[in-house]
């Protein structure tokens, strides 16, 4: 088998046929896709793309996510690693020591405890505040990088994320246009479950679900756990609809880890939207 990793959400996509332009995760363009490729190789086999471009099987289960140079000269091939990379949703990498000093004067004294901190209260896209140990991360309005048969059908498509604590959390907002009608919110759950049982290298995925109203929004919440390299995770996802909006929330982190736990019902319980009422945890009555 070969795979495809996403540059956005670092999701590893199977690739099994030549058609394969959009990640499976996170909706965006695949900047190495076999379309685009052809173009600059026109005397290349959709074959020659798999064993020049994309990653194999066993460098999958190796964690060896580069490709040699000589045959891709603009893939960086980095591993973005990270606790609970199975739920990794367009994560922001922070890079820069200006970013981590404003990080640090957000989060206060870090010798204390998360839980006893003051945390950052923050307003996002669509009308949502919530706090986190210091504020998220925007890649702002990514519409312009989904693919062009897709962005007609986006409003609006924003993502902000936290890492830090031994756990991360992502929050993604989509706004359709008025043609897609209604938004799907059976097909969104069983697309992120076929995402997760799918994902290489994750062993034994136990999960329920459960259905939840919160006044005008339609949710839904799946807990579960997973393994990774030996290890077992917990992750929980929490998606909501009203109209053409869809908010989803994503977190994970190690199993047993009640600090991380703490963290994260922390968040839910701060969790509000505008204009619509959600219970103390996030939807988890």
């Amino acid at each position: 088998m070969y795979y495809l990793k996403c540059k956005h959400c670092n999701h590893l996509n199977e690739v099994k046929s030549e058609y394969l332009v959009v990640c499976g995760l996170c909706n965006r363009k695949l900047e190495d896709n076999f379309k685009d490729w052809k173009v600059k190789h026109p005397e290349k086999s959709f074959e020659d793309f798999q064993r020049e471009v994309c990653l194999t099987e066993e460098q999958v289960k190796k964690g060896d996510m580069m490709k040699p140079t000589r045959k891709r000269g603009n893939k960086k091939g980095l591993i973005a690693g990270g606790i609970g990379g199975i739920l990794v949703i367009l994560m922001v990498v922070l890079v820069l020591n200006g970013m981590k000093d404003g990080y640090d004067e957000l989060s206060g004294d870090n010798d204390t405890p998360v839980l006893e901190q003051a945390w950052y209260t923050g307003t996002y896209a669509g009308g949502l505040s919530l706090a986190t140990p210091k504020a998220m991360k925007s890649e702002g309005n990514v519409t312009d990088e989904l693919p062009e048969e897709v962005r007609s059908l986006v409003k609006e498509m924003q993502t902000f994320s936290y890492e830090g604590d031994d756990l991360e959390f992502t929050y993604l907002y989509t706004e359709y246009a008025p043609e897609v009608g209604q938004v799907d919110l059976e097909k969104a759950v069983n697309e992120r479950l076929n995402q997760l049982k799918n994902q290489p290298r994750v062993f034994d995925l136990k999960n329920d679900i459960a259905y939840v109203e919160e006044g005008d929004l339609s949710g839904v919440v799946m807990q579960g756990t997973y393994v990774q390299r030996g290890t077992e995770y917990e992750f929980k996802v929490t998606l909501y609809t009203t109209g053409l909006k869809l908010y989803q929330f994503i977190s994970s982190n190690k199993k047993g880890d009640d600090t991380a736990r703490g963290v994260v019902r922390r968040i839910y319980d701060s969790l509000k939207i505008s204009g619509h009422g959600t219970s103390e945890s996030g939807g988890t009555k």
